[in-house]
């Protein structure tokens, strides 16, 4: 558990090192000095200063910082906040950029030993989200499980393909059927009784069909770029359609995971093996970019429309603003992200 539980934090603190050297190289790029560039938080452990830069290693080992010259004084001309618009656009956003490139080397690595990808043949069914209070998470059913069969008074249920799972199970509303797991490298059998729910189907579960797809060198690096395009398309409609149906729907906000959520789901991605975890890598990575760009205070993309606002008015808004806006919307974040891991944690003790 504990030996999990480190592992997954250092996972966390890659994309999070990774998206903070994407401001650090832009930083020094334009010229911009850059005071400090952290690994971890404070207290200091390690320090060493090369030229302007103090790089250093810290007790509290999860993410890292980056500490920007004249972030607060405006009166620096060698600051962030005295540069021009076009310039913070860039320092701000490089983050965001670094988080895509860094999916983009995981899928093109990922293609060499094989990634997940869809199948429109009834194989290989593949449990992608289990919602709760279902059939499928009282039968202890997970994300990332395989579906090998279902069985009903010893036969065989017969499904054409995985399009027609739902319509054929419904059939069987009310009564107990064996199905056949295949979870990393153990199979086992697991009953459960479906039940009528239009909006999640009998089981409770989101699937599909998945192989592994492999790609040789170089040609991965091709389907790297067609995986990256393919996955921001993709979450930036899921996006979009989850804030729309937040207004229209509260029970939405109960399918938010916070960040036992996402161990929960990252430790069931190590069962499946490397070529999930990669995967999973890269889409955690994706996410993080697609939040990140959110026009929200306190995120890098509230902070662009605030310098983008300034490239169009031609001047400069107010420090005493600009601070007020991100330490609102920070403590809206920390608010919200509080509020969630004590809706994780109940769920666990609840179960």
């Amino acid at each position: 558990m504990i030996e999990n539980l480190l592992i997954f934090l250092i996972f966390l603190s890659v994309l999070i090192i990774v998206h903070e050297f994407g401001h650090f190289i832009f930083a020094k790029i334009l010229k911009v000095g850059v005071e400090e560039f952290g690994l971890g938080f404070p207290p200091r452990i390690f320090s060493f200063k090369f030229k302007e830069t103090l790089y250093s290693l810290n007790l509290i080992l999860f993410g890292g910082f980056v500490k920007l010259r004249g972030e607060t004084d405006i009166n620096d001309p060698q600051g962030f906040l005295a540069q021009p618009p076009i310039k913070k656009i860039l320092i701000v956003l490089g983050g965001v950029l670094f988080n895509i490139i860094f999916a983009y080397f995981i899928f093109s690595f990922g293609y060499l030993v094989g990634l997940p990808e869809y199948s429109e043949k009834f194989e290989n069914i593949t449990i992608l989200q289990v919602y709760p209070d279902s059939p499928a998470e009282k039968a202890g059913l997970k994300i990332g499980d395989q579906i090998i069969y279902f069985r009903y008074k010893g036969e065989d249920i017969k499904i054409d393909s995985y399009k027609n799972l739902r319509d054929v199970l419904k059939n069987y509303i009310g009564e107990e059927i064996i199905i056949g797991v295949k979870r990393g490298p153990y199979q086992f059998e697991t009953k459960l009784i479906p039940s009528m729910q239009d909006s999640i189907g009998p089981l409770g579960i989101a699937f599909s069909s998945i192989k592994l797809e492999k790609k040789k060198f170089p040609q991965n690096f091709y389907f790297g770029f067609i995986r990256t395009y393919e996955t921001i398309y993709n979450l930036s409609i899921a996006f979009k359609d989850f804030f729309i149906k937040l207004f229209k729907e509260a029970k939405i906000a109960k399918e938010v995971v916070g960040p036992l959520g996402i161990y929960d789901i990252y430790t069931q991605m190590r069962i499946l093996g490397l070529s999930y975890v990669l995967h999973f890598t890269a889409l955690v990575s994706l996410n993080l970019a697609l939040i990140n760009i959110l026009p929200f205070p306190a995120l890098d993309g509230g902070r662009f429309f605030i310098y983008l606002g300034e490239f169009f008015i031609r001047r400069k808004i107010p420090v005493n603003i600009e601070n007020i806006i991100n330490i609102l919307g920070f403590a809206f974040l920390i608010f919200l992200m509080i509020l969630i891991t004590i809706k994780d944690i109940l769920k666990k003790i609840s179960k």
